[in-house]
């Protein structure tokens, strides 16, 4: 009975999928015989809807139950919760997630690739740009599971190619930071007016600060892989210090949602399921009098910043009064509150680390690391007093042994509200720490108390697809939550 349920599923999948395909083909028909008249509109337009959704992919389920919880930002209530116990029975979660980013900016940007370089509509300057975005949703989905369909991904429709084969994670990587640095390249010298003049959310058209955004997000991935693959880390840090990066909160890679409710976090602080921010967070913030605390993080109704703490067992989280917690901060959670892809403060503290690693420089490094802090308390308009303030202090100046924790610390606060960025950088390096669960009130799980380091494949893709997910699985040692990706070596 099992195998006729999943015969029926397949043939179900197959079938939607085939429509969708000859949809497409008639669509990109109809772009060849008048391209004049609609592509200049069309795919300037998918191209938004890639973007957006993007930019909405950083609050989504991936983040709100999942990534914010386990990088310890927050705690979610109700149906939210229980991922922060270290479970893993979340196969809807997971395919959804799954299904929604190749369903979303990867279809779209996809399609916009197809349009970029067909004979009668070639644009190189656009296709550079949506490349920019597709590595951006290919390495969010591959962050995730690990290794994923790529070189067939997003092919279903356009291709046809209705089971693609599963791809390493580190081929993945040695291809995104290939097509990030022939993007730079080629937009270096570009002529604005064959990018998106109308239709680009990010930098309206910028295209040097396109350059600054393809390049930053090249250094996240080079430093991704540090301790993978550290001679191509080091090779591609390099030619990115060679080239423009972010250095300022104008580069930043932000967008303000402006449909429906606005920014889903504003959801999360008014409605349901709430979350309250961890008790972890606030405790770095207030013991070390970072003026940031008051962005972060509301006052609870007695005056307070109180926290909630992350992975606590049903008994222990029915006796801890959740509702009379801290709410997450109106800067991030307000109907406008900007999200980010990627900031210069970031890229500031990934320049500190790698003056660490590959230069064995810690003067440089200190330097950096304070440029990191300071631009992201200017992000968030901190007063100049305090900011001098903060940074006259031991917590802003790297001190031997124990500068890669800093970093890593001071990273997590300064990604925030981008937790799934977060949750990366956590497990790539171990900083900042998120201790084992030992205590008798918190949830062990199925990683022992461990924080997860991946998402499952999904019993959908399994059955879809089960020859290909079933060679990735085997190539990574198992579908469980606890397996780490290729780039995670700590």
């Amino acid at each position: 009975m099992k195998n006729i349920q999943n015969t029926i599923v397949t043939a179900v999948v197959v079938i939607m999928i085939g429509l969708g395909f000859f949809s497409c083909e008639k669509h990109l028909d109809d772009l060849r015989d008048n391209p004049n008249a609609v592509t200049q509109i069309d795919d300037a337009a998918l191209f938004t809807k890639a973007v957006r959704s993007l930019f909405q992919g950083t609050t989504d389920q991936s983040v709100s139950r999942f990534a914010g919880q386990y990088a310890h930002y927050f705690v979610a209530g109700s149906t939210a919760r229980p991922p922060d116990q270290y479970g893993d029975g979340f196969d809807e979660n997971y395919n959804s997630m799954f299904t929604g980013m190749y369903g979303g900016t990867i279809r779209h940007i996809e399609e916009v690739l197809e349009i970029t370089t067909a004979v009668e509509t070639k644009n190189e300057v656009r296709h550079a740009m949506a490349e920019v975005i597709a590595v951006l949703g290919y390495a969010r989905i591959t962050d995730a599971f690990g290794d994923i369909p790529y070189t067939e991904g997003g092919k279903g429709k356009s291709e046809g190619i209705l089971q693609p084969k599963y791809d390493t994670q580190q081929s993945i990587y040695q291809n995104m930071m290939q097509r990030l640095g022939s993007s730079i390249n080629l937009l270096k010298n570009a002529d604005p007016a064959m990018g998106y003049p109308n239709s680009d959310p990010i930098f309206n058209n910028d295209l040097e600060k396109w350059v600054r955004f393809a390049n930053s997000v090249r250094l996240r991935l080079a430093m991704r892989i540090r301790y993978a693959d550290n001679s191509l880390s080091k090779q591609t840090v390099s030619l990115c210090l060679a080239n423009p990066l972010m250095e300022d909160n104008s580069h930043n890679a932000t967008l303000v949602e402006t449909e429906g409710n606005g920014n889903t976090w504003f959801g999360n602080r008014t409605g349901h399921p709430s979350i309250k921010m961890s008790t972890k967070l606030i405790d770095q913030l207030q013991g070390s009098d970072d003026p940031r605390l008051s962005v972060y993080v509301s006052k609870d109704q007695q005056g307070n910043y109180s926290g909630m703490i992350n992975g606590l067992g049903d008994v222990a989280f029915g006796n801890s009064n959740f509702a009379a917690k801290s709410d997450m901060g109106l800067a991030l959670s307000s109907k406008d509150s900007e999200l980010y892809l990627i900031n210069a403060a970031e890229v500031w503290l990934l320049r500190a680390e790698a003056a660490l690693a590959y230069d064995n420089d810690p003067i440089t490094a200190n330097i950096l690391f304070r440029k990191g802090i300071e631009t992201s308390m200017l992000q968030w308009d901190v007063e100049s007093a305090d900011i001098t303030d903060f940074l006259s202090t031991p917590t802003a100046n790297l001190s031997g042994s124990n500068s890669e924790e800093q970093i890593g610390t001071q990273m997590w606060l300064a990604l925030t509200p981008n937790f799934f960025e977060a949750w990366n950088y956590i497990r790539r390096t171990g900083f900042p720490i998120i201790a084992e669960r030992t205590d008798s009130n918190l949830s062990r799980g199925v990683t022992n108390g461990i924080m997860p380091k991946r998402f499952l494949y999904s019993s959908f893709e399994l059955s879809s697809n089960n020859d290909n997910v079933t060679q990735a699985i085997d190539n990574q040692g198992g579908n469980k939550i606890d397996v780490p990706v290729w780039w995670d070596k700590n």
